[in-house]
């Protein structure tokens, strides 16, 4: 053997065990590291010590934009750019031929992204396939007089191989630690919302809290309050939602995909709304595709919905996670409704021991008041002394009373009223107990029906003196008594508000309209707007009507008021 063949032997073997040693080190990389970036660095050092190359980059395939991002990059500096569309560069070679990519140099293409130093280097770009797709671009680059060969291409498409294996573990260690993360998330979501027995409060923390911290542009949540099994009365929205509609809004659950949730009692998944013709799009411009409506459950009973409507689609990673919220809202609703009964049992109860403490002491001591006060008269004529002492002791009685009532005023506080309370009492008796704000709502739940879709905003009202109150929910009658007879409106909104000292009624519909000038008392184009304004002026206030024939009708009341209280 001669000499030559001697050296030829011992490079082939160094080679081969410097091959190995890579190979090895590559294998260990890969399951012990697990973060990303810095595993493929390590992948592409490997890959240019064993092929006598100087640098080398990794870049991960991005198949919906089509581009190729540089994830790992060893002894380049600055790229151009870091993101790398088909036919741009060594890598944009690679992803067009969607094969390995030879060059004796690398200014050989047109439009190069590394800098101008590694023109003259040779360069060998392969794909990184997983399976049937690729995934990733790898590319390394030596110096003068290191030519690369085809041999060399082989060792790099084993090296591209073993990273395909290294991003999938990655990927799938990134995806089970944001899944952890997420559950995580939602566990300390349901534990905030078991913390409050307020529904509305709870109501309105939910909606934040699946807007803020799980992420979901545009969330509401729909309650079917007891007594109204067929209506969806949301008040409370998140994101998107709450910055566009203020208002509540009433939907039968005949209705939407809401409804469809509520009635079949399962998840509704729509990933394209516009093909839908269930769905129910928002008052006000919204770039909505998908939608995703989850009924709130106790064993049989729907509390309500929790609605999200997205401009991306859902999947079933959603659907598991707003199930779960789902879960954790209808125990704490079930918690704050029993809580709420609770306590209005326990007003109930505190009324029976004040009736009782009334019973035994006011009115014993106000009964022998009034015996002795019957007896002075007579008394006196026969013996005054005896007179004058009968007359102290009414005194002293009388006094003892009013102490003993003072003292049951001072504990008494104001209470919710129950429904039983109100058993035959009139409507003016029921809007001074209750205000005018709850008797809107009332008011325009029964007269509504679920015939249209409703949407109610009072939160801005604070209440007035009796006589402002019962003339605006007369106005309110006859407006809205008007829109359900004669507008043939598909939605109407109400707002009930104070602003400048005064307060400010509105109803608007979509209905047919009518022309102003031809308004009567009794006709159904009129609105009897005459006796509204009649209502109104008594008070100093004003009525304001627009409406156009196929647009629908605007009233709007301005009652001066006192502050409220």
């Amino acid at each position: 053997m001669s000499r030559f063949s001697q050296t030829d032997d011992r490079v082939d073997s160094d080679r081969l065990l410097r091959h190995r040693e890579s190979l090895r080190e590559v294998i260990e990389s890969i399951s012990s590291e697990l973060e990303l970036g810095p595993l493929l660095t390590r992948i592409v050092r490997h890959a240019c010590e064993l092929l006598d190359a100087t640098c080398g980059t990794i870049g991960l395939y991005d198949d919906t934009q089509r581009v190729a991002r540089q994830a790992a990059l060893f002894n380049i500096g600055n790229p151009d750019t870091t993101e790398i569309p088909h036919g741009i560069g060594l890598t944009g070679m690679v992803l067009d031929r969607r094969g390995p990519v030879l060059l004796e140099r690398y200014d050989e293409i047109a439009v190069r992204t590394l800098p101008e130093r590694l023109d003259d280097h040779t360069a060998v770009g392969v794909p990184i396939p997983w399976r049937d797709r690729l995934i990733g671009v790898f590319c390394v680059f030596a110096p003068p007089p290191r030519r690369f060969e085809p041999e060399d291409v082989e060792v790099l498409e084993l090296f591209a191989r073993h990273a395909a294996i290294a991003i999938q573990n990655a990927r799938q260690f990134q995806r089970e630690a944001a899944r952890c993360e997420r559950l995580a998330m939602i566990a300390r979501v349901g534990r905030s919302l078991a913390s409050h027995l307020d529904l509305d409060q709870l109501c309105t923390h939910a909606v934040e809290m699946l807007h803020r911290c799980l992420g979901y542009p545009n969330t509401g949540l729909g309650l079917i309050e007891p007594g109204m099994p067929e209506t969806i009365v949301i008040r409370h929205v998140g994101g998107g939602f709450a910055r566009a509609t203020p208002y509540e809004r009433r939907i039968h659950i005949s209705q939407g995909v809401m409804g469809a949730a509520a009635r079949e009692r399962r998840v509704q998944m729509v990933q394209d709304v516009r093909n839908d013709p269930r769905y129910v799009p928002p008052p006000f411009p919204a770039d909505i595709v998908a939608e995703l409506a989850t009924p709130i459950m106790l064993g049989d009973q729907v509390f309500g919905i929790i609605n999200l409507e997205s401009p991306n689609r859902f999947d079933e990673e959603h659907v598991h996670e707003v199930q779960i919220i789902a879960d954790y809202l209808a125990v704490a609703i079930q918690n704050s409704r029993l809580f709420s009964e609770a306590q209005r049992l326990a007003a109930f109860l505190e009324r029976q021991r004040l009736a009782l403490e009334i019973h035994d002491s006011i009115t014993q001591m106000v009964f022998s008041a009034s015996l002795n006060a019957q007896a002075i008269a007579p008394t006196w004529r026969v013996d005054p002394a005896e007179g004058e002492r009968l007359s102290a002791r009414v005194v002293e009685q009388t006094r003892t009373a009013l102490a003993e009532l003072r003292a049951l005023l001072q504990e008494m506080n104001p209470r919710e009223a129950s429904p039983d309370d109100f058993e035959g009492m009139s409507e003016l008796g029921r809007l001074r107990h209750l205000g005018l704000a709850e008797m809107v709502r009332a008011e325009a739940c029964r007269a509504v029906d679920g015939r249209l879709a409703c949407e109610i905003e009072v939160r801005g009202y604070r209440s007035q003196s009796g006589d402002i109150e019962e003339a605006l929910f007369r106005v309110f009658q006859e407006a809205l008594h008007n829109v359900v007879k004669h507008a043939r409106a598909s939605w109407v909104q109400i707002s009930l508000r104070c602003a400048d000292g005064g307060v400010i009624l509105s109803v608007t519909d979509n209905g047919v309209g009518f022309d102003l000038g031809a308004e009567t008392t009794a006709s159904p184009n009129g609105y009897g707007l005459r006796n509204m304004r009649k209502r109104v002026a008594a008070l100093g206030g004003s009525v304001d009507v627009r409406s156009r024939r196929g647009v629908g009708t605007e009233v709007e009341v301005l009652v001066m008021g006192g502050g409220g209280s």
